[in-house]
């Protein structure tokens, strides 16, 4: 308790840890050096700014933000206004969903030039990439459900060739890197912002 209270007390140091951006897993550094010595640049930024992620935004129900950087709501506990979920209605930490963090990362690596989904959801984003195969996906592609009904971004590939999918998961409450097909996925699409 008395480490605990010590460690509260200080909440600027907390806060300042929970809104960095900066990733500090040995494994999802592993993930950023094993990209392509020649991987283009933007796709290189999408990885990172995916990753940076990975384990500090919780799932949100209808989670959007358009912000550089970190977002001060992400954490605060706020209303699921967004029809369609079992936690609608309900008070949340305030987060991501899935195609919310696509449309951040790619906002966020151009700038705020740029938003993937053009505002839609899983659908409307997938409406704005060409097919790819498993064998020819490269990191910053984009991975679908069969119904459109989530998705996630490439980040790498294992040492057996599976590639690794960076998404913001409801059932995980966050950030996570899981396998391609082990996680459900079926489809990948090449966003066009990369063609």
């Amino acid at each position: 308790n008395s480490a605990l209270t010590e460690l509260l007390s200080d909440r600027a140091a907390l806060a300042s840890l929970a809104g960095s951006l900066t990733i500090t897993s040995a494994d999802l550094l592993e993930v950023i050096r094993a990209l392509p010595a020649d991987l283009d640049q933007a796709r290189k930024e999408a990885v990172k700014t995916a990753l940076s992620l990975v384990g500090k935004v919780g799932y949100f129900w209808g989670g959007k933000s358009l912000v550089i950087g970190w977002d001060s709501r992400w954490g605060t506990l706020r209303e699921v206004t967004a029809a369609g979920s079992s936690t609608t209605g309900t008070y949340r930490p305030y987060g991501l969903d899935c195609s919310g963090m696509m449309d951040w990362i790619f906002y966020n690596i151009t700038g705020g030039e740029y938003i993937l989904g053009r505002g839609g959801g899983a659908t409307a984003q997938h409406s704005y990439c060409t097919p790819v195969s498993q064998a020819d996906a490269q990191p910053g592609d984009l991975a679908f459900y069969p119904d459109d009904s989530h998705v996630g971004i490439v980040v790498g590939r294992r040492e057996d060739g599976k590639l690794l999918i960076c998404h913001c998961s409801s059932g995980q409450n966050n950030v996570v890197v899981t396998e391609f097909a082990a996680s459900g996925f079926t489809a990948l699409g090449r966003p066009d912002i990369f063609q």
